[in-house]
């Protein structure tokens, strides 16, 4: 198996609750490396109301990247507030870069500090960790990288704590030579309001570093999920059901980074830009109800989303009663109690999405108002110290 084509090669699993089997893990090729970006001060910006642009700023960094080569599809992890990538050594200059434009352009027009760090994982096998890579065919059009193993959490400690994590980041001061192509990002839709009561996300972190040991506890963790809330897939955050209600121009995301590519222009181009936005804006509205009316599009989103996920944790934004959410909730805080698991909580009551669209189509799903970001800020208050678990 060749190493540039290690994530298309793997074999894939397509129920979720697999994802506790090993036979579908491989080890991360060695000369692959891990990259990740968050929004420092995430929770902060969230408290101001700017949540939908930190969900932005992060869905941004994977477009960048994945718009590098729109054939390789490569393994990522979109945790709202940030994202985690795997890239071969080949990819990684032009990773950097775009990376790193990109962080430019979030600090300057939705003013939020991007961090932006990688680390080989040959460095965290020769630091005594351990990274296996799964892949889950969420639909067609979309497969989603799995991770076991607690090199990511050393991975993410490296760059976004310790002492020497300037080491692993890349440097303010970084000389691009790719810019950043946005093609494909979409970010069309209001809020999801819930059809319940409820829309959640939820991290639960098994403690402990042997995965043969966890798995036992997530699968009883899954089990209970289905015993209150019903199958995985009763708990989707989006249903045909839902009324898809499209933004208007001040909060389309796609609207607002046209708008944003503006100010670089002079005030005749300006002006003509505007005009064609204003134009396009309207016109990819009767577009975007025509493919509601005629085609499978809204069926798509929801087959598509990527609402479930594990990366040494289970992350996962579902709707809920709001009785269903008090029994879970009770349930994880016994087995917290035990010492078994952390866990972090965001409830809401609408979903976000944002819509990635191209030769891999992935709609990325968080609950409003903070969703996975404030559920990790929850773990990290629990946790205080990260290496206490390692």
């Amino acid at each position: 198996m060749s190493n540039f084509d290690f994530y298309d090669q793997l074999n894939t699993f397509r129920n979720f609750k697999d994802f506790t089997n090993l036979d579908f893990y491989l080890d991360a090729p060695s000369d692959w490396y891990i990259v990740i970006t968050d929004i420092v001060n995430s929770t902060k910006a969230i408290a101001t109301g700017e949540y939908k642009h930190v969900n932005m700023a992060s869905a941004l960094s994977l477009i960048a990247v994945i718009n590098l080569n729109p054939n390789q599809k490569l393994p990522f992890i979109f945790g709202g507030d940030g994202i985690t990538l795997l890239v071969p050594r080949p990819m990684l200059s032009d990773v950097k870069s775009v990376l790193s434009d990109n962080r430019d352009f979030v600090q300057n027009n939705l003013h939020l500090k991007l961090r932006v760090g990688c680390i080989s994982i040959q460095e965290i096998y020769k630091a005594g960790y351990e990274l296996k890579i799964g892949k889950y065919q969420i639909s067609s059009k979309y497969s989603q990288m799995i991770i076991i193993g607690n090199g990511i959490d050393y991975a993410e400690y490296i760059i976004k704590n310790d002492s020497e994590a300037f080491k692993y980041l890349v440097p303010e001061n970084y000389q691009s030579h790719v810019k950043a192509d946005y093609s494909g990002f979409a970010c069309p839709f209001e809020d999801f309001t819930t059809n319940k009561e409820e829309i959640l996300s939820l991290i639960i972190k098994v403690r402990g570093n042997n995965f043969q040991k966890q798995r036992h506890i997530y699968q009883e963790i899954l089990s209970k999920m289905e015993f209150i809330f019903g199958a995985i897939e009763e708990c989707h955050p989006l249903s045909s059901t839902m009324y898809f209600k499209l933004a208007s121009e001040k909060t389309n995301g796609a609207e607002i980074l046209m708008k944003i590519s503006l100010l670089r222009k002079d005030k005749l181009i300006k002006y003509l830009a505007w005009l064609i936005l204003k134009i396009s804006f309207y016109l990819k509205r009767i577009q975007m109800n025509i493919l509601f009316i005629f085609t499978k599009f809204k069926k798509n989103i929801i087959n598509s989303s990527d609402y479930k996920k594990f990366d040494g944790s289970l992350k996962m934004t579902i709707s809920s009663y709001t009785e269903q959410r008090n029994k879970f909730q009770t349930y994880l805080q016994n087995l917290e109690k035990e010492g078994k698991i952390y866990f972090g909580l965001h409830i809401s009551n609408r979903a976000l999405v944002i819509c990635l669209i191209g030769n891999q189509e992935v709609h990325l799903v968080d609950a409003a108002d903070g969703g996975y970001a404030l559920a990790a800020k929850q773990i990290k208050q629990k946790t205080i110290e990260i290496k206490n678990y390692y």
